[in-house]
């Protein structure tokens, strides 16, 4: 994690030097969505929450960004989830991205990366929240509209996929792959100030 992050500072600094100098604060309102066969899709309802973020684009439309997203959600299956409600969902990434300029006003960015994750939950039996943490690996796509004429405020809309494995072990494989692999969709919708 240290190099990660020493990784993360050194990069920006080595591309300072370079022509194209865009720096974005992101605010935005999000949605994960369990999909496929695991125990977020089949015992969860939709998370929803906001999330906050830092890009910089420094060489030919290149860049990376730094994020933090929660989400709230509902316990949907007690079977599946056990006795527990609230889940709460937080995620920190670090990614890299590319950003195609389409006109003036609308450009297409694509992004890769990873962070952490921790899945926090309350029970009415214990004092303490149930804590699941674990990586994660996301794809995604965003697109970027110039509400002001000088580029400053941008709408941003977007798809990812996170692919989410948590540090849950279990005897039998086929039950430790259902509660330690999750697959979520999100989207969200913000306003990035650009500088």
């Amino acid at each position: 994690m240290r190099n990660i992050l020493l990784l993360f500072i050194l990069i920006p600094s080595l591309c300072f030097s370079q022509d194209s100098d865009k720096f974005a604060f992101e605010l935005k309102g999000n949605s994960f969505t369990g999909i496929g066969n695991n125990f977020v899709a089949d015992g969860t309802k939709t998370f929803t929450g906001f999330g906050a973020g830092f890009t910089g684009t420094f060489y030919k439309n290149f860049g990376l960004g730094i994020e933090f997203n929660k989400g709230y959600s509902e316990v949907s299956d007690v079977s599946v989830f056990g006795d527990l409600h609230s889940p709460q969902l937080t995620i920190f990434d670090i990614y890299a991205l590319y950003r195609y300029d389409v006109n003036q006003k609308l450009s297409f960015e694509g992004n890769i990366g990873g962070g952490f994750s921790q899945l926090k939950s309350y029970s009415n039996y214990r004092i303490e929240k149930f804590t699941e943490g674990g990586n994660t690996f996301f794809l995604g796509g965003k697109a970027l509209y110039s509400v002001t004429k000088n580029n400053s405020l941008v709408l941003v809309a977007g798809p990812r996929f996170y692919f989410m494995s948590t540090f849950t072990e279990m005897n039998d494989p086929e039950i430790q792959k259902y509660y330690s692999k999750a697959t979520l969709l999100n989207f969200s919708l913000g306003l990035r100030l650009c500088f």
